[in-house]
Parts: structure tokens; sequence; C-alpha cells
């Protein structure tokens, strides 16, 4: 299936490039899915992988329902699935970006920053590349990282 939006197709070299994607993909997402109800705390994780010239590479992966604060364990299981999938997938030139989805549209709280903290330090255990983590809620993202 062809990537929907010509944006989508465009390589991410800058943040702001970043937070146009993730705006991009929660528009386009919109609809797939009955929406959860809004008062659940959990949160989604999307993943992309980015090859070395910053283009889409895979699918978009979904963690659902993660819980308000971070989980080292989880953190770092994701972080080691992550180096593996850089590996495997574009001979370990590349990076990944992740955001924290909000079932309910909301803005930034604590526990956000600490999920973009606890990323960014299991990651870096596992020498993966960052482009950032955001915070997307509604259509709207914002960069925590």
């Amino acid at each position: 299936m062809p990537i929907p939006h010509p944006t989508l197709r465009r390589p991410v070299r800058t943040p702001e490039e970043l937070t146009t994607r993730w705006e991009i993909v929660a528009v386009l997402g919109r609809g797939l899915d009955d929406p959860p109800a809004p008062d659940q705390e959990a949160s989604d994780l999307w993943i992309q992988l980015f090859d070395a010239t910053g283009h889409a590479h895979g699918v978009l992966v979904v963690v659902e329902g993660v819980e308000p604060a971070p989980d080292d364990e989880l953190t770092g299981n994701l972080a080691g699935v992550l180096a593996h999938l850089l590996t495997l997938e574009v001979d370990g030139e590349g990076a990944a970006a992740v955001a924290l989805v909000p079932r309910a549209p909301r803005d930034v709280v604590v526990d956000d920053l600490a999920w973009a903290e606890a990323l960014r330090t299991a990651c870096r255990a596992d020498g993966v590349p960052l482009l950032g983590v955001h915070l997307v809620s509604g259509v709207h993202a914002r960069p925590l990282l």
C-alpha cells in the first residue's frame, strides 16, 4: 500500500519536519478505528523507523495501552527491539522516532516528559539514534525531546 500523503514520502531531516509528519499521521489516522473512551488514562506509542536518508522505513508500529508513567522494563525492551530492527531493516544506518499519543486530547504533563527521558536513556544505552519523542494529542504534535 503506498504512503497516502505526499508529505509522508519526503525525508525527515529536521525536528520541524518530524513534527509536521506526526501531525499528518494524526490527521490521516483519525477515523480508522473507533476512538477509545476519552476517560482512559492509557496512551499509545507510535514508532517509525527511518533510513539514513530520512525516509520512513517499514510500517508505523503502535504499542497500545501504555501506562501514564514509563516502565523501565518496557522502555529497555523497546530500545532493544528497535536496535535489532534497525540492524535488520536498514543495516544499522537509520534512526527511530516515537510519539506518545494519549487517548484523550490534552497538554503535556510531567509523565510525558518522564516517558521522553526514559525512551532517550533506553535508546542511548542500546545505541539507537532517536530523531525525537513527541506528544501527539488530537491532531497536534509537540516535541518532548
